[in-house]
């Protein structure tokens, strides 16, 4: 919630803040292939049912009589955006881990009325001073 208030601060009073427990951090899925240095398996079997459901509540397709564009700010840990980016994609979703992403970086997908996906943009930082980014 740190990172959301401080984004807050920067738009319109009238954007609503909301939280959700499903995009707390975790592991989704089982990479592929597998970290040679961190050992997922405690956390894919708890986090990955809830990550997924994450991904089906906050990416999809606008409604059908929906005419006007329609933006949604998603704040959350690195794991679940990889997932997401994943998923919306239809790539395939254990290659998760082999994306980086910096910490408070910009990630944009566009989904658009005949369910093409585009990603616009991944792990944007570039309105950061170099310093300040970390992995």
């Amino acid at each position: 919630m740190e990172t959301c208030s401080i984004i807050q601060t920067q738009l319109p009073a009238n954007i609503p803040l909301t939280s959700s427990d499903l995009l707390t951090e975790g592991a989704p899925i089982q990479p592929d292939p597998p970290s040679k240095h961190w050992k997922p398996e405690l956390y894919f079997f708890r986090d990955g049912a809830r990550i997924e459901a994450a991904f089906r509540k906050f990416i999809h397709r606008a409604p059908p009589d929906q005419k006007d564009d329609s933006y949604e700010l998603i704040v959350c840990h690195a794991n679940v955006i990889r997932y997401f980016v994943m998923r919306a994609l239809q790539l395939n979703p254990e290659a998760w881990l082999r994306l980086s992403l910096d910490h408070a970086s910009i990630t944009w997908l566009s989904i658009y009325p005949n369910g093409r996906v585009s990603l616009r943009c991944y792990s944007n930082s570039g309105y950061m001073p170099p310093e300040a980014i970390s992995r």
